[in-house]
This record gives C-alpha cells, structure tokens and sequence, in this order.
C-alpha cells in the first residue's frame, strides 16, 4: 500500500506539469501512466511526432523550391526506416527527459493501468506484473482523449488509419484520402504529399480548419489546394468498403466525385475524451452527455477528493490548456484561492 497527498492519472502535458508543481510545492505524488515515462499522447503520439515528421517536409519542399534561388538538388529520395527512427528518436529524447525530470523531483512513477476502488483509493495495474494499491488524499485525473472514428467510418482494415496508425508511416500511398479538414488531417496530409501521395482531404464543414479564423485560413487554404490533389468541402463520406485493389469510398454533397477508390484513408475527424476511466463509477464523479468529466472553476469533479484536467474536461483540447488547469488545480489543493480563467 502507498499513501500519498496526490496521486495524478494520466502523464501528459496536463498530468506531469501538475505532478511537477505539485512536489515543487512540497507534496508527495505519484505519477500513473501506461507509458514508460510522462509524455502523453501530445509527445507519443501527437504534436511531437507530427512536428518532427512536418520539418522534414519542410526540408523537402524547399530543396525543390530552391532551382528558383539558383540552387538545384536532385529529387530526394526517402529512407521511410530511416524517418521512422528519426522520429522514432525525437520522441525517445523527449520523453527520457520528462522521466528524468520525475526522478529529479523524486515523484513517485508507476507504469500501468489506474482503476479506482474508491474515492480515496486507486488500484494500479503495474505493466512489470502484479499490482499496487495507492491511498491518495487528492486525485488528478488527467486521462486525455482518443481520436474520435463515427460508425459509418469504423472500418476493420489496416489501410483506414487514424492519425496514430498515419504516424507510424506504414508506407507512401499513391492515394490517400483525409477525412477531416482539421489541424490533425491537413498536418499529415501534407507531411504524406511532400513524401509523395497523391491526398484529397473532404470536409463536410464550407471551409478548412473549423473555428479558426477565416482570414488565416484563406491564406493556408491556398497552399494547401497547391499541395493536395484535391480538396472537397460541403461533401461527406457514407460508405468506405475495402477490397484487394483498395478501399472503395462513396460521397455525398456539393463536390461528390462519385464512387472513388484510395490506397489509404485517414480518419481524422477530431477527437473524444478518455474519460472511461476504470472505477468511476465507485464515485461521485459526473461525466456529461459528449463523455467529457464535469468540473467547477477550480477543476473540481462532484467528488471533492478528486479534480480533472485537460482533454478529458472539455474543449479545446491543447497542451497549454491542460498545463494550466493543471496548474490551478494544483494550487487549490494547496490551500490556495484560485480559479481557471481561460
């Protein structure tokens, strides 16, 4: 059994600033997470990876770009092993730091699954084997989200991705198809363009990146029509059926192409809480109707031993965000008089 002031659940951006913070301000933590070290799906699985892989895009487009300045390279070739470790890499060194930043504070780190038993008491399912019960004063719940698929779009094949499956780099398809005009798809469709796919992104909304601005995403949307193949807004997928040639992908709405076949498709239609949480249910805590966990100004569940933070509370789903929730959080378990003003 350990006994703890705070035990955090999740070790993303959200969850290792609060359990940095908080034993800076002299609390004993414990850090929960399925993974190795802190990092969390923005540094596994998300900005990180994305980033790295878009700077080497960046680096491809402009050495075909440079017979304007008077400088001229050969087409590049890609190594996909070689970029995989690359990015493969960035990840190790980042999150390798974060774990040394957890021994530095002397935070208390198990690798394995949390399941709440009560509202003082979190069973941890160590990934070594075997099992750990920690007593905690305060929780921190800071379990993040998962890339939202709708029904029509659950396809049992490899070659329908979600963003994490596109971030392993498979391969360079021919084709590939984004759904989803978001930040996510139009990042990675634009990293799988530059390697060589021919992309088409649809989105069902009139324009690219909804709810951003319009004048900053008139300029983007011009250098995206020049990188993708093509880009269908107002229009929709209703039917994706995979057979040996590829994956059969049917649209409706005002750019319908027909019935038209891809090598790949992304799905990348945003994202949904993770807010199944083993054990919940043994609280108080309330989840609404879009599974987002309830929290007050202060980022207080409707069980006063526990708060929640970052994606799993609602939008919008930034790293930023998630690290200062954390942080008012934190300071209200300390004894302080503070609240999340975004």
């Amino acid at each position: 059994m350990i006994s703890t002031q705070l035990v955090v659940v999740g070790g993303g951006p959200g969850g290792y600033a609060g359990a940095f913070l908080a034993a800076d301000l002299g609390l004993h933590v414990v850090l929960v997470d399925t993974e190795p070290n802190p990092g969390g799906v923005c540094v596994y699985r998300g900005c990180i990876p994305s980033k790295a892989l878009l700077h080497v895009a960046k680096v491809v487009d402009e050495s075909r770009h440079a017979k304007a300045w008077g400088v001229e390279f050969a087409e590049p070739k890609i190594d996909l092993a070689k970029l995989r470790d690359f990015k493969d890499s960035v990840v190790k060194r980042l999150t390798g730091g974060t774990g040394q930043l957890v021994k530095a504070r002397k935070i208390q780190y198990l690798q394995g699954l949390g399941e709440l038993v009560d509202a003082h008491t979190l069973r941890v399912k160590l990934a070594s084997g075997g099992q750990d019960q920690v007593q905690f004063e305060h929780a921190l719940l800071a379990t993040g989200s998962v890339p939202a698929i709708p029904p029509m779009l659950k396809v049992d094949d490899a070659r329908v991705m979600d963003s994490t499956g596109a971030l392993d780099l498979p391969d360079i398809p021919k084709t590939l198809l984004v759904v989803g005009g978001g930040y996510i798809g139009l990042e990675l469709g634009t990293v799988y363009a530059t390697l060589g796919s021919a992309v088409t992104v649809v989105e069902m909304t009139p324009g690219l990146l909804p709810g951003a601005d319009r004048d900053l995403v008139d300029v983007l949307a011009k250098r995206v029509a020049k990188t993708m193949k093509s880009v269908m807004l107002e229009t929709r997928v209703v039917k994706m059926t995979p057979d040996a040639a590829g994956v059969r992908v049917s649209f409706e709405g005002k750019a319908n192409p027909g019935e038209q076949m891809y090598d790949r498709v992304l799905v990348s239609v945003g994202r949904q809480p993770n807010s199944k949480i083993p054990g919940l249910e043994r609280t108080h805590v309330q989840v609404d109707q879009r599974g987002f966990i309830m929290v007050d100004e202060q980022r207080r569940t409707h069980e006063p031993s526990i708060f929640a933070i970052g994606d799993v509370v609602g939008e919008p789903m930034l790293a930023h965000k998630a690290s200062h929730e954390a942080r008012v959080a934190v300071e209200v378990m300390a004894g302080e008089n503070v609240a999340f003003a975004p």
